[in-house]
């Protein structure tokens, strides 16, 4: 794909599309994946917010929650803010169940940047 290509050459940080089970019995996958994208998030050339693109979320639990916090933790640690685009409902839901309704919608402003997309 073209726009692939001038992404890569422009190096643009990629949105993390998340996966449409992020429950216990995918974080162990998940977990590699998401150290690749956000080493390649390293090499972006500013620390501007990156984008994970929550949108086809439709089963989460605790487990799932816990590696995206701990992923926003990592990205704050590089100086980078986590926004979570179009977050749905299953998503937001699991973070009410464990108190982290208001870190979810804090985390789902209008985004900063025009990401790419990369399926998770």
């Amino acid at each position: 794909m073209v726009s692939n290509a001038i992404d890569s050459q422009l190096h643009l940080p990629q949105a993390l599309r998340l996966p449409a089970e992020l429950t216990i019995y995918t974080v162990g996958e998940l977990h590699p994946q998401w150290l690749t994208w956000l080493q390649q998030q390293d090499e972006a050339p500013d620390s501007a917010a990156r984008a994970l693109d929550a949108s086809a979320v439709e089963q989460a639990d605790a487990a799932g929650v816990q590696l995206l916090l701990a992923l926003h933790s990592a990205l704050q640690q590089r100086g980078c803010a986590m926004q979570l685009l179009e977050p749905a409902q299953p998503l937001l839901e699991a973070c009410a169940a464990i108190g982290l309704d208001d870190w979810a919608t804090a985390l789902s402003g209008p985004p900063t940047t025009h990401p790419t997309e990369m399926a998770a």
